[in-house]
């Protein structure tokens, strides 16, 4: 019975979700949590807590929404939108070739760098520049995200999600990012198939399918190669080379050179994501944490760190954009307009998840134990069932870090008892994690509402089944490779 009510709150997420919309959902959520977190035994101090800790991560999410509102807004109205998406059209005459450009590379190049869904901020956008519907844009970004997370914010989700809080060998951690890329990389295929549906629906038949493999191949290679040397690197440089070498890839002959100049204020936004990461006396500053213990006497601590959110280098590019456009005033309202229309819906979604982990007490399992425990009773065929593991995870904690964190135990546990190799579980873990982005509350409702959506249930009815597809198709991969390795 306990197995079924700790599954109770993501079946009505999802069911709900997709009949009647997210707002809906996640007060239906809210409630059944609600009522299912004292069903477990836990007080209203714990409660408060639980909910304490939710909004310290809302907030989070919502300096990332206002800071890329305000430098979106700014540059359009600097004109600096029109400029870049014109520049593409030097590149290839062809919008749909510009578009996956775009969607694969510069989502897996601000997920290496920044992680935090700053891709779902800021790209979307830019394909919405090049004419795309809002809604298009946002699922696809979504979906390769889905393939970018894994290693998250130079390597987070590997170090600090799986190899600290297990103590894996160092050995053992490149053979598990690799296996991960891996297996991503063939679920992308999947993944990218469902794309061109979507983007054969809005558009029309596709042309140049091919050339996109090819920019595909060109990011995923390098991608895998750097995931068994240096993870913490491969999603940026794997994005990095893949936008290099697409340029001479598809401009042709004698068309005009390309117009950087439009690119510089993403390129200034990216060496401020990206330098905290490679300057540790920076990091360590950027690192100062509002810090609350024991928050109403219920044993649970909570934090927020706004320094290292990207809402402060989304507003130091945008006042400089500002400067040197001259811009008379900026633009305040629209940023603070959609992050109070969002703080609706994402502090109740953000409450599910937290009052879903905190709610064991007393020495009782939480609802995501009881979820990992009915998922390790599969016994042979549990190798097919741990990305979805992950994908839960994610759903439920909006992170591919702490879906490693609070799950990566149980998926050991399981594989020392059930005799398979720890490495390949704990990349089925972290792929499934990883893919699990594409359908998370809190990324859909951030990056919707950046896009201005409002109907977040358009964007889960979209990515919900390539997700669940491609996790299978990674649990079947994984399962033939530990059959294989046994």
């Amino acid at each position: 019975m306990h197995s079924f009510l700790a599954m109770l709150p993501i079946l009505l997420l999802v069911a709900v979700s997709l009949t009647r919309g997210v707002k809906s959902a996640v007060w239906v959520g809210w409630a059944a949590t609600t009522a299912l977190f004292f069903y477990w035994g836990a007080d209203g101090g714990h409660y408060l807590g639980a909910l304490a800790v939710a909004l310290l991560a809302t907030a989070n999410i919502l300096l990332t929404v206002l800071g890329a509102v305000f430098l979106y807004t700014v540059m359009q109205r600097a004109g600096l939108i029109t400029e870049l998406t014109h520049s593409l059209e030097a590149l290839h005459p062809a919008r749909e070739v510009r578009f996956f450009l775009l969607a694969l590379g510069l989502t897996a190049f601000f997920e290496g760098v920044a992680g935090f869904g700053t891709p779902g901020a800021i790209v979307p956008l830019m394909l919405m520049a090049l004419g795309y519907e809002a809604v298009l844009a946002v699922s696809v970004v979504l979906l390769f995200d889905g393939l970018f997370a894994v290693f998250g914010a130079v390597g987070t989700p590997l170090t600090a999600g799986l190899q600290g809080p297990l103590g894996l060998a160092a050995a053992d951690v490149k053979t598990i990012g690799l296996l991960a890329a891996g297996l991503l990389t063939l679920a992308g295929l999947l993944v990218l198939w469902f794309v061109f549906r979507l983007v054969s629906r809005a558009q029309g038949l596709l042309a140049h399918r091919w050339q996109v493999l090819v920019l595909y191949g060109l990011l995923m290679l390098p991608f895998c190669a750097l995931a068994a040397l240096a993870p913490e690197l491969a999603t940026v440089f794997g994005a990095l080379l893949m936008l290099g070498l697409a340029v001479p890839y598809l401009r042709s002959p004698g068309t005009p050179r390309l117009d950087l100049r439009p690119w510089l204020p993403y390129a200034a936004l990216a060496l401020l994501l990206l330098l905290p990461k490679l300057l540790p006396p920076l990091r360590s500053w950027l690192s100062w944490e509002l810090a609350f213990a024991d928050m109403f006497g219920s044993g649970i601590g909570g934090s927020i760190r706004p320094l290292q959110s990207p809402f402060l280098p989304f507003v130091v590019v945008g006042l400089g954009v500002a400067y040197f456009r001259k811009s008379i005033s900026l633009p305040l309202r629209e940023p603070l307009g959609k992050m109070g229309s969002v703080l609706v819906v994402l502090f109740p979604s953000v409450a599910i998840a937290q009052l879903m982990v905190y709610s064991g007490e007393g020495g009782q399992p939480s609802m995501v134990a009881y979820l990992a425990t009915l998922l390790s009773r599969l016994g042979p065929a549990y190798p097919v069932a741990a990305p979805f593991i992950g994908v839960m995870g994610t759903f439920i904690t909006g992170s591919t870090t702490i879906s490693n964190v609070v799950f990566g135990a149980s998926q050991q546990q399981a594989a020392t008892a059930l005799g398979l190799p720890l490495t390949g579980v704990l990349a089925l873990q972290m792929a499934g994690a990883s893919l699990g982005n594409a359908i998370c509350l809190f990324n859909i409702i951030a990056a919707a509402s950046v896009a201005g959506i409002k109907d977040y249930r358009a964007v889960l009815a979209n990515n919900l089944l390539p997700t669940l597809l491609a996790a299978l198709l990674v649990g079947g991969l994984g399962l033939a490779w530990l059959l294989v390795e046994g």
